[in-house]
């Protein structure tokens, strides 16, 4: 796919980060759906394995934060994993949202027409059974989203094997920090995009990345202002916990 078709679809150029986040419980099916209501076209979630292989969508490597249960992710097993409470930590009103498989998430993506962007959360050691478990579920459904996902992760490992195993999936590489050697390790992996920590920005590092023509996606903006500023840089898109805040405040200029 070429980059232009892929930047059709940001608009608004908002990323509900981990769905609509500040609004419902992060990677939830509930998420994804708030998402869609708010008008975004855009979500993004983390992907991990359980004990067992499946694909689940949750962001920590440990259950407490988000869910009531204890313990790593990868030490249990999927069924166990489905029994779990994923939403009364934010409020008891999604006291019914579980953690979701890759493969609900996707059915979710079909129904509400919804363009992701996917990053793999692999722990050491863990890596080629993740990117595995990912593409398969992904062939499995080829045909069945809205628009092929856009697939990411900070771990360079990862993308290598994603890219080993597929000459045509879209990567992107996440980085938290400045790395002077970003367009080494893009090119490299055949990354279409780069995902940013939005703090270590600046108007020449913008254009840097964009006279490479990769797509530039920065994370975690939740205030009007600077969402402004980096977009008025020419970054393509911005990851928000707070996608209703920023659409509102950006359709109002």
């Amino acid at each position: 796919m070429e980059l232009s078709a892929i930047k059709w679809f940001f608009s608004p150029a908002i990323i509900g980060h981990r769905g609509a986040s500040a609004t419902a419980p992060e990677n939830t099916l509930a998420a994804f759906f708030k998402a869609k209501q708010l008008g975004l076209h855009w979500v993004e979630f983390d992907v991990m394995v359980a004990s067992t292989g499946e694909a689940v969508v949750i962001h920590d490597d440990d259950l407490e934060r988000t869910t009531n249960g204890r313990g790593r992710v990868i030490d249990c097993s999927y069924t166990d994993l489905k029994k779990l409470d994923a939403g009364s930590w934010f409020d008891p009103l999604f006291s019914n949202e579980r953690i979701p498989s890759l493969q609900e998430v996707l059915q979710l993506l079909w129904r509400e027409r919804l363009a992701a962007n996917l990053e793999i959360k692999a722990l050491a050691g863990h890596e080629q059974a993740t990117v595995k478990q990912v593409l398969d579920i992904l062939e499995e459904n080829e045909g069945r989203l809205p628009s092929p996902l856009l697939i990411s992760s900070f771990s360079p490992l990862v993308l290598q094997l994603l890219r080993k195993a597929s000459s045509s999936a879209l990567l992107g590489i996440v980085i938290d920090a400045w790395q002077e050697d970003w367009h080494a390790l893009c090119s490299e992996i055949r990354c279409i995009s780069v995902h940013i920590n939005h703090e270590v920005l600046t108007p020449a590092r913008v254009r840097e990345i964009k006279a490479k023509e990769y797509l530039l996606l920065a994370y975690t903006v939740n205030t009007l202002d600077r969402a402004e500023e980096l977009l008025s840089w020419g970054v393509d898109a911005l990851f928000s916990d707070c996608p209703d805040v920023l659409v509102a405040g950006l359709k109002r200029k």
